[in-house]
């Protein structure tokens, strides 16, 4: 992928730094590639030859390749996996069905779990595979008391944190029993440019943008938010790192923040102070309360740490919906 392909528009669009080279004339595969961190990673990965498995096609021009078709279909993936013969896989395809319901566990665990288990056996035994990079959740340590540290037993909340906790155990398996180099990594709740409005703070910029009311609880859960070119970063980091092979390495900011008081930020930056509904909505049934992550393993083992605080990252991602409200 040339630099030119990146002209400033998308560049300043996405926030993302494009010509990284760390992976320059390196095959590289992704997964869930046209989502939000797809996309930014996409745009970091330089001179990297790129492929993307997407279940719709949507790569921009940024890619030399599309799979398209469905990761729990064994066949698919193992012939995408074969053509491509990729040095680094980045796996961040995921449903993020958040519900209890018999219904979301059967469509989470099929993709999230029989994905990935799929994606895995397929990159078994590939001479030119140097790494596996598997994005979990922060999610997955659930009620445990924070900081989340990586030696926790996991506590899953929903179908999706469950999923993502069977896919952590299975990749760690599948590197302890055919020693397969995948490295899991488990990031905060990230934001930035282009972020979906299922989520809580683009649907919060939007609808204060709108001058609408936004209907939300009292705000009292903590939760750490971690801009995207960080993450990004990390994600780069962990397919180049010899030492990640086998970890579960947290991502994330390393401090929290009241949803109250981020809700606070944001109305400062935007100068709208009468929308926003307080105690209108309960909270999620079984949601987590405190979340934190302990960030040290990413300090020591990829020599990775944030850079970008939380009241610059608001200040983008709102210019950015400014920008893109219409």
């Amino acid at each position: 992928m040339s630099d030119q392909k990146l002209n400033m528009k998308s560049m300043t669009s996405f926030d993302t730094v494009a010509g990284d080279n760390r992976y320059a004339n390196k095959r590289v595969l992704v997964t869930g590639g046209t989502g939000f961190v797809g996309r930014h990673l996409l745009r970091a990965l330089g001179s990297a030859e790129v492929a993307l498995v997407t279940r719709t096609p949507g790569s921009a021009g940024l890619v030399q390749k599309e799979f398209v078709g469905n990761l729990w279909e064994p066949e698919f993936i193992r012939s995408a996996v074969d053509e491509w013969a990729p040095h680094t896989i980045f796996h961040l395809a995921a449903a993020r069905e958040r519900s209890l319901s018999r219904e979301a566990f059967d469509r989470t665990l099929q993709a999230n779990l029989t994905g990935t288990l799929n994606l895995l056996y397929a990159a078994l035994g590939k001479p030119s595979l140097e790494r596996v990079v598997v994005l979990g959740t922060g999610e997955e340590y659930g009620h445990n008391a924070s900081p989340f540290s990586e030696a926790m037993r996991e506590a899953p909340i929903s179908a999706y944190s469950f999923s993502k906790q069977c896919a952590t155990h299975l990749s760690q398996m599948m590197f302890d029993s055919f020693a397969l180099p995948v490295v899991v990594l488990r990031p905060s709740v990230a934001y930035g440019p282009h972020q979906h409005s299922d989520m809580f703070l683009p649907a919060l910029i939007q609808t204060l943008l709108r001058n609408e009311e936004f209907r939300m609880t009292l705000g009292e859960q903590t939760r750490d938010y971690l801009y995207v070119s960080d993450l990004v970063e990390a994600l780069l980091r962990a397919g180049g790192c010899p030492a990640a092979e086998g970890e579960i390495i947290n991502i994330g900011s390393g401090q929290a923040i009241r949803i109250a008081t981020l809700v606070e930020r944001v109305e400062a930056q935007l100068g709208r102070h009468d929308l926003v509904r307080r105690g209108a909505i309960p909270y999620r049934t079984g949601e987590a309360m405190e979340y934190l992550l302990d960030i040290s393993k990413a300090r020591e083992l990829l020599q990775w740490a944030p850079e970008v605080p939380l009241d610059e990252g608001l200040g983008r991602t709102i210019a950015w919906y400014r920008e893109h409200q219409a």
